[in-house]
C-alpha cells in the first residue's frame, strides 16, 4: 500500500478583521502564488519558479520577510525533489507533484503562508488542492 502525501496551508485572522497591512500582505502572497503558477510547467527550471514567487515579494520590498522555499515536490515523502529554491537547477517533469507556498512573517503584524498542490503538465499544471485562498475565516 502506498501513502501519498499532500501539503497545503491557509492562514486566517481569527477574532477580528484583518488590518489594512495584513490584507496588503495577503494580496502580496496571492500575487506571488499566481506568479509561480504562470511559470509552472514541464521543462521549467526550479529556480525560475522560485524567482517568479520570490521576485513578486521582493518587488514589493517584502523579500526579507520570506525566509523559506517557494515550494517543493511531494509524493511518498515530504518534502522531496524538486525543490523550488534559489540556485536549484532541477527541471520540472510532467507528472511531478509540487507545492507553491509563498508566506510572509513580520513580527507584530502577521505571519502567513498560502499553499496549493499542483500536478505539473507539459502545458502548465493541474490544480490538485481546491481550498479557497483567503485571510478571513468564512469569507
Amino acid at each position: 500500500m502506498y501513502h501519498y502525501r499532500a501539503d497545503f496551508a491557509n492562514t486566517f485572522v481569527c477574532g477580528a478583521k484583518p488590518t489594512t497591512r495584513q490584507r496588503d500582505l495577503f494580496e502580496a502572497c496571492r500575487e506571488a502564488l499566481a506568479a509561480g503558477e504562470r511559470v509552472l510547467r514541464a521543462g521549467a527550471v526550479a529556480r525560475d519558479v522560485d524567482r517568479a514567487v520570490r521576485g513578486t515579494l521582493e518587488a514589493k520590498h517584502l523579500g526579507q520577510h520570506f525566509p523559506h522555499h517557494s515550494g517543493h515536490g511531494i509524493g511518498l515523502g515530504h518534502p522531496e525533489p524538486p525543490y523550488l529554491v534559489p540556485g536549484s537547477d532541477e527541471v520540472l517533469l510532467a507528472g511531478d507533484v509540487v507545492t507553491l507556498e509563498p508566506g510572509l512573517y513580520i513580527p507584530g503584524v502577521a505571519g502567513m503562508r498560502y499553499e496549493r498542490n499542483y500536478l505539473v503538465t507539459d502545458d502548465g499544471y493541474r490544480l490538485l488542492s481546491h481550498h479557497p485562498i483567503q485571510i478571513e475565516a468564512g469569507a
